[in-house]
């Protein structure tokens, strides 16, 4: 029975050790850490900073292909890495085939979809709705080769990333499925 009892015994002192209840200076608590600044001030800041990055991107992206894919490399400064070699196939596959536009897309609606802030980078998702029925392809010899089937209207998902609203670069545009919000 005393090993019993000294078990108790141990087990007892072991969990008021734990609990604190055995004197003893307390842990030190550590100040808060200062939180660095916002890069956007609003979800709306963010949003319209992602729609001019856009914009300035697909300026030259509307240029690149209008040009049948020549000089891709211009796409650059709007672009991340990873973004920059999707752009150069896009712009090796027209020049393999001989395509140019014709004509620009415009941008109807832009939605804010998400937008976070880790470690001093801003990562901002939009929706982007764009009016191509003005945008035709053309091949070498100026035959209209656009798809008969392409709706007017289509719908991009874009992910951008920066350390502040002027660095703002594409990192992801994919073609959306739902284009409820145009």
């Amino acid at each position: 029975m005393r090993i019993g009892t000294l078990r108790a015994t141990v087990v007892g002192a072991v969990v008021i050790a734990l609990s604190g209840c055995i004197g003893g200076d307390p842990l030190p608590t550590l100040p808060p850490t200062p939180t660095a600044t916002p890069i956007f001030a609003s979800e709306e800041e963010a949003l319209a900073a992602a729609e001019e990055a856009y914009a300035a991107y697909g300026e030259v992206s509307d240029l690149i292909s209008s040009e049948g894919g020549l000089a891709p490399e211009r796409i650059a400064p709007f672009v991340t890495k990873d973004q920059l070699a999707r752009e150069l196939d896009t712009a090796a596959f027209y020049r393999e085939r001989g395509w140019r536009s014709e004509g620009r897309p415009l941008t109807v609606r832009v939605v804010l979809q998400q937008y976070d802030e880790f470690d001093g980078v801003a990562e901002v998702l939009i929706y982007v709705c764009l009016d191509v029925s003005e945008v035709r392809i053309r091949d070498q010899e100026g035959a209209d080769v656009t798809p008969a089937n392409r709706p007017s209207l289509g719908s991009l998902e874009v992910g951008l990333v920066g350390e502040s609203a002027e660095t703002l670069l594409v990192a992801s545009s994919e073609q959306w499925s739902d284009s409820s919000f145009c």
